[in-house]
């Protein structure tokens, strides 16, 4: 019986095996640090980003462009960034406490994305081109930036509901100050942000210039949902300024320009839309090769 998995992606197998031991020693190093070593954890999340950038590096070696030519590649590397991201902000501001929250999360979306292997959209030969970095470079960074910000405000909310409660253990103690959980949303977002911002002006001049879209382009669904969500945060950055503006109100905003980032990434596709990807079948449909005793011939279906 054939498998559905390829050889490399038993790859990105392995770096879910990691990320999912990662996930338990990491929330166990929080109630039992004696049994769950935090050093330990650090392994497992190094190892298992270290496989999953060697997997996207053979994809992208083997595709001649970045590792999206699939969904599946797309939801590998949209979760890459976000534990890149999450590693860095873990060791630069010493936040022990954000990865026992990142983890589990990517994991569980990483096995979601496996489901996605027998997908048959791909990316269109017209799409590989210098604007296809431009517009997705930037636009997966702002929405691992806008992830890891999300994942502070379920920090926040968890922080300021242990503080109601009184209850002051391991997590409590685990976790960094309200004010400094504030403060990390607003840096992720006005991070995340400008990178939106330049992915889609990109993105509307490559569709403009190219009619890789249509004439219709700007109805295009994802298009409209990206719009959406740059509003959202547009309007979070822009009720900031107001002093009254901040902690709960701003996680709770945040999670919701979250759920509109997913709805962003993946709804058009399950909706039918193609986005500039097409049926791989439908590339092998347009052309037949026909044996010729002076050679092959090429036929248009």
């Amino acid at each position: 019986m054939a498998s559905m998995f390829s050889p490399i992606q038993y790859v990105f197998i392995a770096a879910i095996v990691l990320y999912l031991l990662d996930s338990i020693w990491e929330v166990g190093s929080i109630f039992n640090p004696n049994r769950f070593s935090k050093r330990l954890a650090d392994y497992f999340i190094l190892t298992g980003l270290a496989i999953h950038c060697a997997f996207l590096i053979t994809l992208s070696s083997q595709s001649g462009t970045l590792p999206i030519s699939t969904l599946f590649e797309s939801s590998t590397f949209y979760l890459s960034l976000i534990v890149l991201l999450s590693v860095i902000l873990k060791f630069l501001y010493r936040l022990q406490s954000l990865t026992p929250f990142v983890m589990p999360i990517v994991t569980g979306f990483s096995i979601a994305a496996v489901t996605l292997v027998k997908n048959d959209l791909a990316l269109t030969a017209d799409l590989k081109t210098f604007w296809l970095f431009a517009h997705i470079i930037p636009i997966f960074l702002g929405y691992a930036s806008f992830t890891v910000s999300f994942i502070f405000s379920i920090m926040y909310l968890t922080m300021e509901r242990q503080l109601k409660k009184k209850s002051f253990g391991p997590l409590f103690e685990s976790l960094p100050s309200l004010e400094n959980l504030d403060a990390l949303m607003w840096k992720t977002i006005t991070m995340g942000f400008p990178l939106l911002t330049i992915g889609l002006i990109s993105g509307t001049v490559w569709a403009k210039t190219t009619n890789i879209l249509g004439l219709d382009w700007y109805l295009d669904p994802k298009v409209l949902l990206g719009s959406l969500t740059w509003l959202i945060y547009a309007a979070i950055l822009h009720l900031r300024l107001g002093a009254s503006f901040h902690g709960t109100r701003v996680a709770v905003v945040t999670i919701a320009g979250f759920v509109i980032v997913i709805l962003t990434f993946i709804g058009p596709f399950l909706m039918g839309h193609k986005h500039g990807y097409e049926k791989s079948s439908a590339t092998l449909e347009q052309e037949i090769i026909i044996p010729d005793e002076a050679g092959m011939i090429k036929v248009e279906s």
